[in-house]
Formats: C-alpha cells, structure tokens, sequence
C-alpha cells in the first residue's frame, strides 16, 4: 500500500479517471467470460477477500474447465 500511495500520482495522473468499484473479469481462451465479480462497495476484487482465488477451486471441483459450465 505504502509503494502504491508513494507513486500515487504515477498511477493516477488524473483523478477525474479514479474508478472506485472493484470487479474480477476471468476469460477462457475463446474469450468467453466465465466468471465476474462486481464488488458493491468500494477496491474490493473477490467475494473472499482472504482468499482470492477461491472462486477457480470452486470451478475444478465443479468439473468446469474455465468456461464449460456456469458463470459464477
């Protein structure tokens, strides 16, 4: 966070173009989404902020193959 905050105005030059919501996008090869996270609060990325990528074991136990099955 300190490294982000320190170069700040390297990342976002302009505030104007600041965007405040988080989301996830995950694509297979096709380019077929198979899986998004809209985070309704604010920089959050994944339902399970502790464990990120809970999402992808939740798709292999599910017999998916990233982008065979449902979207979660």
């Amino acid at each position: 966070m300190g490294e982000v905050l320190s170069y700040w105005k390297t990342y976002v030059p302009n505030a104007a173009y600041l965007t405040q919501r988080g989301a996830t996008f995950l694509f297979n090869a096709q380019g077929d989404l198979v899986y998004e996270h809209r985070d309704r609060a604010i920089l959050g990325f994944a339902d399970d902020m502790s464990n990120p990528l809970a999402f992808l074991s939740e798709m292999v136990a599910d017999g998916d193959s990233l982008g065979h099955g449902d979207m979660h």
